[in-house]
């Protein structure tokens, strides 16, 4: 089964496989002096071995290769009987040879249905034609004729007639079903903590790699946030720049709580002390490009200017 194949029974809910398991045998019958038989009929047998009982023992080997039957019952074994009429069955039909196979009485283990086809050879490997009895005669088992005199001339000089039967039999059809099993994802964490997980970070300042001076005190902070989030921090941060290069920041003409709150917003996505500095983060958020800080802002002043009218 190929890659697809397996993406696609992965992601399938439920899913059945159906096996029609079947053999074929191929049984090989040498009669020498053919034209000197006397008897009503010669008989053999062809015993059929379910094969993927050997696979099965030899699995344990590293050289051998899995049967497509694993795990399925074992089939049970066959045995077919073979019979060969040199001069007919009886009186009417005594100038041509029949050749017969049936299902051995013994075969009651298991439901089969078995197709076969003789063939005729002679000493150089030459095939003969024969003809399958289709005649309306109840006849047990099934039936391939020739006439006599075409079968003795084909087989001369040796008189050796090599009789091969191919027997296909198959089994009925096993059918199993399965359910793939769908475990749960894993519960992603939940917007909250992340937020509480970046407070945490801002505020202890671990593996902080830039610092922002404002009235002469430093804020640390990380510039893989600070790019993420603001457009004229990632361009403060590009490579090229002096602030890049010595990883700090000198801020003029803003307040250093007003830089607080604004980093506390990058970090967190919220602003708790927006109240008395509401006008001054308005043109920070303007100044650094934030414009989900600054339509909060701008929501705090209008209500501050309307409570004032």
């Amino acid at each position: 089964m190929d890659n697809t194949l397996m993406q696609l029974k992965h992601s399938a809910d439920s899913w059945s496989t159906s096996e029609v398991r079947s053999l074929v045998h191929k049984h090989m019958w040498t009669i020498r002096g053919f034209s000197q038989l006397e008897c009503r009929y010669l008989e053999t047998s062809a015993k059929i071995k379910d094969i993927s009982k050997d696979v099965g023992r030899l699995q344990a080997s590293p050289s051998s290769q899995p049967s497509s039957s694993g795990g399925l019952p074992e089939l049970p074994d066959i045995t077919f009987r073979i019979r060969l009429h040199p001069q007919g069955n009886k009186e009417s039909n005594k100038d041509f040879t029949f050749f017969q196979v049936s299902d051995s009485s013994s075969n009651t283990s298991s439901a089969f249905k078995a197709k076969f086809k003789f063939a005729v050879y002679n000493s150089r490997s030459e095939e003969t034609p024969t003809t399958v009895y289709s005649g309306t005669q109840q006849l047990h088992g099934y039936f391939e004729y020739i006439r006599r005199e075409v079968l003795i001339s084909h087989v001369q000089p040796s008189d050796d007639l090599h009789l091969v039967l191919n027997i296909t039999v198959t089994f009925d059809t096993l059918t199993k079903a399965s359910q793939n099993v769908r475990s749960l994802p894993p519960e992603l964490p939940k917007p909250i903590e992340v937020t509480k997980d970046l407070e945490n970070l801002f505020r202890s300042g671990k593996h902080a790699d830039f610092t922002l001076v404002v009235e002469g005190r430093e804020l640390k902070a990380h510039r893989a946030i600070l790019s993420a989030r603001s457009p004229v921090f990632a361009a403060m941060l590009e490579p090229h720049t002096a602030e890049a290069q010595t990883s700090r920041v000198i801020l003029k003409d803003i307040d250093y709580d007003v830089v607080q709150s604004l980093l506390y917003y990058i970090y967190t996505g919220s602003c708790p002390s927006m109240g008395p500095h509401a006008l001054e983060i308005l043109a920070a958020a303007e100044r650094y490009a934030l414009p989900g800080l600054k339509n909060f802002a701008e929501s705090i002043v209008g209500d501050e200017k309307w409570i004032g009218s």
